[in-house]
C-alpha cells in the first residue's frame, strides 16, 4: 500500500502535465490560425508581388526636358550712373538761382548766375589790348614790305631789314598772347552763367541768392543726380568670375532682376565687372544698369539682386524632392509600367527654384517619385495617388471606388496617402 507521501506527490504531477498540454494547444492553435489568415479565398497568398505584399502610396511627376536658368542672388546698393556737385568756378555775388529743389533739369540748362560785371570788364580790357597790338603788327608788316623793296636799291641796309623782320615776329607773338588773354577772359565770363553739366534731378540748394560764392567752398551750390537709367552695385563670390566674364566678353549681357524696398521688381542687364577681387572678402563687384523712369530706385538704397549667370540648355528636369542622396551618390525612384519602382543613379548638374537638372539616369517623360520615397526600395510596388509636389493641390490619381476595390479580404485597409503605405 502506497505511503502517504507518495499519494501527496501524484496530484502535483498531473497538474503539471495538464498545464503543459494546454500551452501546447494554444501555440498550435495560433500557428494554424496564422497560416489560415495568410491564404486568400482561392488559397493563394495575399498582396501579390512586391515587398511582403505591401503597396506604397506615392506622388510622382513626369520628368521634362528644357532649359534651366541658374540664378545668383545678392544684396546690392543703388548707385547713379552720374552725380555731379555744381560748384562755382569764379568768385562773386550769386545774383539768381533758376531752379526749384527736386526739379528735373536738362544738360546745358541755366541753373544760376554770378555777377558778371568784373569779368566783362576784364574781357573788354583784353580785347582792347589785342586791338592795339594788332595795329602795331599791321604797321610793322607794312614797313617790312617797304624795306624788302628798298633793299634792292640799297636805300636800306640788310641789318635794318633783319631788324624789321624781328619786330614783325615780336608783334605776332604779342597778338597771339592777346588772343589767349581774350579767350581766358571769355571763359571766366562764361563761368558766371552756371549751367547743368548733366541731365538729372537737382537736390537741396545749399546757397541762396545774394551770398558771395568762392572757389573752394565746402558745400556745392546744388547736386544733380541722374536717376534714369540707374545702376546697382553688388558683389558675388569670386568663383563666378570666369562664368560672368565669358558671357560679357562674348557680348552676352546676363539679365538682372532687382527688387526694391517697396517690393517692386525692375529688370536690367549686367554691364560691367570690376577689374580685381576683394582679397579680404573673396568677392568681386559687378554693376547692372536698369531703366528707372518712375524713380522707384533711389540712390544708396539697398535692394535684392538676382542674376542669371548661365542657362543650362536641353536638360532633363525633375522636381528637387525627387533627387535623393545616398552613400553611392544621387539617385531617384522611377515608376515602371508594371507599378513597381526602380532606383536609378543620376548625375545632378544643378538645382534652381526647386527644379533639378540631370545629365544622366532619367529620360524625359519618365515618372519620378517626389513624395513617399522614405519607405521605398528597388522593386517595391507603388500606387500613384498624386501628380503634385508635397504641399501642392492635385487631383487624386485614384477615385474612392478604385480605392475601395483594393481593400484586403479582411477589410483592414489603410487608405491614408500621407502614411505612404497600404496593406
Amino acid at each position: 500500500m502506497p505511503s502517504p507521501s507518495t499519494r501527496q506527490r501524484h496530484p502535483l504531477r498531473w497538474i503539471l502535465i495538464i498545464v503543459l498540454i494546454v500551452i501546447a494547444g494554444v501555440v498550435a492553435y495560433r500557428y494554424l490560425a496564422a497560416g489560415d489568415d495568410s491564404k486568400a479565398g482561392d488559397g493563394t497568398p495575399q498582396g501579390g508581388p512586391g515587398m511582403g505584399g505591401q503597396t506604397t502610396a506615392v506622388s510622382a511627376v513626369a520628368a521634362s526636358e528644357g532649359d534651366l536658368p541658374i540664378e545668383l542672388t545678392a544684396l546690392g546698393t543703388v548707385r547713379p550712373l552720374q552725380s555731379v556737385e555744381v560748384r562755382p568756378r569764379v568768385e562773386g555775388e550769386l545774383l539768381e538761382v533758376n531752379f526749384d529743389e527736386g526739379d528735373s533739369v536738362r544738360k546745358g540748362q541755366q541753373l544760376a548766375r554770378i555777377d558778371p560785371r568784373d569779368y566783362q570788364a576784364q574781357l573788354d580790357e583784353a580785347k582792347g589790348q589785342l586791338a592795339q597790338d594788332q595795329a602795331q603788327l599791321a604797321s610793322a608788316q607794312q614797313d617790312l614790305a617797304r624795306y624788302q623793296k628798298l633793299i634792292k636799291t640799297n636805300y636800306v641796309s640788310q641789318q635794318d631789314l633783319d631788324q624789321q623782320r624781328q619786330l614783325v615776329r615780336q608783334y605776332q607773338g604779342t597778338v597771339a598772347s592777346d588772343k589767349a588773354s581774350v579767350q581766358s577772359a571769355q571763359v571766366q565770363l562764361d563761368y558766371t552763367d552756371i549751367k547743368a553739366p548733366i541731365t538729372g534731378v537737382v537736390g537741396i540748394r545749399n546757397v541762396d541768392p545774394g551770398n558771395i560764392v568762392q572757389l573752394g567752398d565746402d558745400d556745392p551750390i546744388v547736386t544733380i543726380t541722374q536717376l534714369d537709367p540707374i545702376s546697382v552695385i553688388f558683389s558675388l563670390p569670386s568663383r563666378y568670375v570666369d562664368i560672368v566674364r565669358q558671357r560679357l566678353t562674348a557680348g552676352d549681357h546676363p539679365s538682372v532682376s532687382v527688387t526694391g524696398t517697396n517690393g517692386k521688381t525692375f529688370s536690367g542687364t549686367l554691364t560691367s565687372i570690376d577689374s580685381n577681387i576683394n582679397s579680404a572678402t573673396g568677392t568681386i563687384r559687378l554693376r547692372a544698369t536698369l531703366d528707372n523712369p518712375d524713380g522707384g530706385l533711389y540712390p544708396n538704397a539697398y535692394v535684392d539682386v538676382s542674376l542669371v549667370s548661365q542657362i543650362l540648355e536641353d536638360q532633363v528636369i525633375v522636381p528637387e524632392p525627387a533627387v535623393q542622396t545616398g552613400q553611392s551618390g544621387d539617385y531617384v525612384y522611377v515608376v515602371n509600367d508594371d507599378g513597381t519602382v526602380s532606383r536609378r543613379d543620376v548625375t545632378l548638374v544643378a538645382t534652381q527654384n526647386s527644379q533639378s537638372a540631370l545629365s544622366a539616369g532619367v529620360k524625359a517623360g519618365e515618372q519620378v517619385v517626389v513624395d513617399g520615397v522614405d519607405s521605398l526600395s528597388d522593386g517595391a510596388k507603388v500606387r500613384i495617388v498624386s501628380d503634385a509636389l508635397p504641399g501642392e493641390s492635385s487631383d487624386e490619381a485614384d477615385d474612392p471606388a478604385s480605392a475601395a476595390s483594393g481593400d484586403s479580404s479582411d477589410g483592414n485597409t489603410n487608405g491614408n496617402a500621407a502614411s505612404g503605405s497600404q496593406s
